[in-house]
């Protein structure tokens, strides 16, 4: 009687295995298809080179962003906030 139970343990346990293996494996459902899954966080890390940018500092408080989200200002300047800008072209 113990054998036989044995045999279900591993039975139900490898059924389990190819079940968590085959969900791995699965071709991508209709989910991937919408919009949402061509955004960058949705593209492998593979095109991730394709996706940098270049950092810049803030001329005020010296935290790094991205140039797309930096505040450009005369003398090749960046800035994170309007706030630091405002305050750097005040002294």
């Amino acid at each position: 009687m113990k054998y036989l139970l044995w045999a279900l343990v591993l039975y139900l346990a490898w059924r389990w295995y190819s079940a968590q293996k085959q969900k791995g494996d699965a071709p991508a459902t209709d989910d991937a298809a919408t919009p949402a899954a061509s955004t960058p966080a949705a593209t492998s890390v593979a095109d991730a080179p394709a996706r940098s940018e270049a950092m810049v500092r803030c001329a005020s408080c010296g935290i790094h962003l991205p140039v797309s989200e930096a505040l450009p200002a005369p003398g090749d300047l960046h800035f994170c906030s309007e706030a630091h800008r405002a305050r750097h072209d005040a002294h």
